[in-house]
């Protein structure tokens, strides 16, 4: 235990047995040697814990007795000396995705330092390790226990102003097994304080369930609202916040303030000194409450929620209160009103693949308790409510995402990672704003702050966007360029498309154009001969013939209605529409592979599968450009950056460029913001189901038809109320057998549509109150005739309005109040009358149209003079009459022994009669077969009185063939010729 290079001096005395000690000593002086042995290294050097920002490193000290500390250096530099009890050392404030090398040498008392390196070289982690990144990654350096919270994740909810979060979601992945196992994915959400927009009521509190806003109750709020703090979350109940304003609104006497969910709060009376107002409280027209009230006072309206009394519902304050002369008037300026539809929550409740674990005042937490969710590629997973998950379509890589429906239309706020007194670097990974292909892991655009307190200075806000290759949705195209530009898609170029036989590869971004790819889907449809593909900015593609082969289509593109553009395409192969885009010649604007054509015997078809579109107004990018505040500084890739200074105002929204805006806090302390864009959900890809018949009998058959664009939608799911009862054929068709009465809704989802939903009713067969019948009236029907149609309810026979008429499966519209409908059928024939109802069974009538024409009828065929005379005239005559329902014509035929001898046309109007007659002569002596008009008679024909004209007739005879063959062959006027060339020579 001496010391080195230090002197001692040692004496020794001795001591007898009886304890006497000898005073004088022996003394003796000498000094130790120097120590230069340092002591042994530390061991077992590690970085125990790793953080974005720090790094903890532990090791072993020596065991060495005149070990006396370590010297920790860190990236050459030195750092600090540690006792000899100390064997860990934290860094931190260290720049997060960066190697750093510590070295721990050891000192003893001596001063001898170990020289030997022992060191250790270890990564801090991303930024976006734990949290920070909407899109969880395999490849970015990413903890697999990972929370989401309403910083990262715009779908929760966040107060900017105070940096409040309100909903947290973690999670645990098997990464290996592409999986979060039971209990493994946790979502929290506490109330946060939030104060009114009317400053004058402090404080409630508001909580995100589900990436839903929701009221959670009054804490540290005014007495003028509620006495006491009321929580309605510890009983489950949860309202949306319906109004928080603080407007300044005037409302005159008689009129009303309309609020929401059918509320109106209307002013009764002032009284005459202005000192205080009555108003009423209705609700859909209904009072509910009254109260005086004055100025500076807040009226409140108190209703039991659930198991929660008392309520404030209503918030109003009474700013002030004017009575004049000519008119009266109420000034508002603040209102707060929640909704009193409220949601109720419970232990064990089920919400998608969640559960509600607990239930408090302060917290609600969720849990996968019901089993494993499995990370399948492609796939997307309800989480809960309308919180999803979206799983890439990639193999190798797993790759996910939390996101929000909104397939309901409207408009919805795609916010960046929030940003608080630094600068920050958003890319599609923590902007949800920016163009993002999650199945292939490219992303396009980044936006850099570079942060110095309120003001970003001039060149401080730096964005960039590239082009990158995705693949088409049709994937035989092969891959075009796509960059994300100011939040938007646009098509770059072509990357050596194939297009059937041709390969493309324009480029419209050399020549600083960028086109918007406005469709980009491999989804089968079917499109039938007649109907048409819609497509977008006013394309339709119309199918207009199939060959009888089917294997080829006539096609026909029309814009707005004027045709563009045909062609002929065999299956499996791609029609191509091209256009010229600026300097860019022969662009392929429009795709659509064409994967099967088929021709039947009653309906033909083409399957498509595949359309891609971009679009035709293109934009514009050059040097010295400007979008808003920031300028293009180069195209090769695209930068912007801002050309004057931009001042983060509290409270502020600023337009950065395009759609893109940073939202500033209202807070004068801290400067908190974050990007954003706004983003309108359109339902041009909506699903269509149609329900053929909306009412049926129990044990009849249901018909969905799935369509969107105007084409066939296959594999499309049916639920009902809510079930999957099946998916839809290649026709987009799904027979559905109706089982079981009641009413029920249908709904048809299908990834990457807007679902469907409509209604139909089953009603048991005993019910005759749901049927309906079709009544003709004039019950004779004739074409060009109008009729009129009568729908009536089978009990009783009392008209039914609004029913929908069907002539051979085209509408005629609906009926009026009378239960009645006009029509003037023109064509003669059977035809089918069929009534559609709303709640009813569907009603079908066959009826006879009947042809409209002339019917002529004849009688009283006589002849005059009878018997007739050799030689002589005779009339035949007969009268018809029209009985037919028109104006026609006809031709009247005479003839003698079945021999046509004459005849004659008539025309008679509706109902008009004449008489019809025929003269001849009289051939020889007989009797003869008269027909006309479809009547006969024997014609009697006796001699003459001259002697000659027997003889001359009979010589006729012979020389003709006989008189019937005179008749048959030259009829009377032959006849009569030859008699009188007889009697000229009897005369000579």
């Amino acid at each position: 235990s001496v010391l080195p290079n230090t002197t001692y001096e040692i004496e020794i005395r001795t001591v007898d047995e009886s304890g006497n000690v000898n005073t004088s000593g022996v003394t003796q002086t000498a000094t130790t040697t120097s120590d230069t042995t340092p002591p042994s290294p530390v061991s077992s050097l590690s970085a125990a814990e790793i953080g974005s920002t720090w790094i903890k490193w532990t090791w072993e000290n020596p065991i060495d007795d005149d070990f006396n500390h370590t010297v920790i250096d860190l990236k050459d530099e030195h750092i600090t000396n540690l006792s000899n009890s100390v064997s860990e050392y934290n860094a931190t404030g260290l720049d997060s995705d960066t190697e750093y090398t510590i070295e721990v040498k050891t000192v003893d008392t001596s001063g001898n330092v170990n020289e030997t390196e022992v060191s250790n070289t270890t990564m801090t982690h991303s930024a976006t390790y734990e949290w920070g990144n909407r899109i969880w990654d395999e490849e970015a350096n990413q903890s697999t226990t990972y929370t989401w919270d309403g910083r990262s994740f715009s779908g929760f909810y966040y107060d900017l102003d105070t940096g409040d979060t309100s909903e947290s979601m973690t999670i645990e992945i098997d990464v290996d097994g592409r999986e979060i196992k039971e209990n493994d994915l946790v979502y929290s959400t506490e109330p946060i304080s939030k104060e009114f927009e009317y400053t004058g009521w402090d404080n409630y509190q508001i909580i995100g369930f589900m990436a839903e806003r929701y009221f959670a109750g009054y804490k540290n709020t005014s007495a003028s609202i509620v006495d006491s703090d009321l929580s309605l979350m510890s009983d489950g109940i949860l309202a949306k916040v319906l109004l928080d304003i603080d407007d300044d609104e005037s409302i005159y006497s008689g009129s009303s303030l309309a609020l929401e969910e059918g509320y109106n709060l209307n002013i009764q009376q002032v009284d005459v000194n202005g000192n205080s107002v009555w108003m009423s409280l209705t609700k859909d027209g209904d009072e509910v409450d009254d109260a005086i009230l004055s100025s500076g006072e807040t009226y409140v309206y108190e209703k039991d929620l659930g198991g929660v009394e008392d309520v404030p519902l209503i918030a109003v304050h009474i700013d002030s209160v004017f009575s004049g002369t000519e008119t009266n008037v109420v000034s508002i300026d603040g209102i707060f009103q929640i909704s009193d539809d409220y949601v109720e929550i419970d232990e064990d409740d089920e919400y998608g693949e969640m559960t509600i674990s607990s239930v408090s005042k302060t917290e609600i937490e969720m849990k996968n308790e019901e089993g494993d969710i499995n990370l399948e590629e492609g796939d997307i997973i309800d989480l809960m409510g309308k919180l999803k998950f979206i799983v890439a379509d990639d193999s190798d890589v797993l790759r996910f995402a939390p996101f929000v429906d909104m397939s309901e239309p409207g408009t919805y706020e795609l916010r960046g990672t929030i940003a608080e007194e630094q600068g920050f670097t958003w890319t599609p990974l923590n902007f949800e704003g920016f163009y993002y292909d999650i199945d292939e892991g490219v992303s396009s655009e980044s936006l850099t702050v570079e942060y110095d307190g309120r003001s970003i200075d001039e060149g401080n806000l730096t964005y960039k966007a590239e082009p990158v290759p995705v693949e088409f949705e049709h994937n035989n195209w092969g891959k075009y360029n796509v960059i994300g530009f100011m939040a938007e898609k646009y098509f770059a170029s072509y990357n050596e498309s194939e297009f059937g036989d041709e390969t493309y590869d324009s480029d419209l971004m050399s020549n600083g154009q960028l086109s918007k790819v406005l469709i980009d889907e491999d989804d089968e449809k079917s499109v039938y001969t007649g109907s048409s593909l819609i497509l977008e900015e006013g394309y339709t593609l119309n199918i207009r013939e199939i060959d009888v082969n089917g294997e080829r289509v006539m096609v026909e593109l029309t814009r707005d209605g004027d045709e563009v553009d045909s062609g002929v395409i065999s299956s499996n192969d791609e029609y191509v529409y091209e256009k010229d885009l600026g300097s860019e010649d022969d662009v392929p604007i429009i795709v659509v592979h064409f994967n099967n054509v088929f021709s039947g015997t009653e309906t033909s078809a083409v399957f498509v599968e595949g359309i891609f579109q971009i679009s035709e107004d293109y934009l514009e990018v050059d040097d010295g450009d400007t979008f808003g505040e920031m300028e293009v500084t180069s195209t090769n890739p695209i930068t912007l950056e801002n050309e004057d200074d931009i001042d983060l105002d509290e409270d502020s929204t600023i337009d950065i460029m395009g759609e893109i805006k940073f939202k500033v806090a209202d807070d004068s302390s801290t400067v908190r913001y974050y990007p954003f864009v706004e983003v309108e959900t359109e339902p041009d890809e909506s699903l269509n189901i149609d329900i053929e018949p909306t009412t049926v009998v129990e044990g009849e058959e249901i018909t969905f038809t799935v369509t969107s664009r105007g084409a066939a939608i296959k594999d499309a799911s049916i639920l009902i109320d809510g079930e999957k009862v099946g998916t839809t054929s290649d026709e987009g068709v799904f027979e559905y057998d109706a089982d079981e009465a009641g009413n029920f809704t249908a709904t048809a989802q299908k990834e990457g549509y807007v679902s469907s939903e409509g209604n139909f009713e089953v009603i048991s067969p005993e019910d005759e109150s749901k049927k309906i019948s079709i009544e003709v009236s004039p019950e004779e029907v004739f074409e060009g005739t109008p009729i009129t149609i009568s729908v009536v309810k089978a009990i009783g026979s009392e008209p039914l309005e609004d029913a929908e008429v069907f002539f051979d499966g085209q509408s005629l519209g609906k009926t009026n109040e009378d239960g009645t409908i006009t029509y003037n059928p023109k064509e003669p024939g059977t035809h089918k009358l069929e009534a559609r109802a709303d709640g009813y069974l569907d009603a079908e009538l066959n009826i006879k149209v009947n042809e409209l024409a002339a019917k002529f009828d004849f009688s009283n065929l006589r002849i005059e003079p009878s018997p007739a005379t050799a030689g002589e005239e005779f009339t035949v005559m007969l009268d018809s009459t029209n009985t037919g329902n028109a104006k026609g014509t006809y031709t009247v035929e005479l003839s003698i022994n079945d021999n046509v001898t004459d005849s004659q046309e008539i025309t008679l109007g509706q109902n008009n009669s004449t008489t019809v007659e025929f003269t001849s002569t009289a051939g020889e002596p007989g009797t003869y077969l008269v027909k006309a008009g479809g009547l006969s008679t024997t014609l009697d024909v006796e001699e003459g009185t001259s002697i000659v004209w027997y003889v001359l007739g009979g010589l006729l005879l012979v020389v003709g063939g006989g008189a019937a063959y005179i008749f048959a062959t030259g009829g009377t006027a032959k006849f009569a010729e030859i008699a009188e060339s007889l009697r000229s020579m009897l005369r000579r």
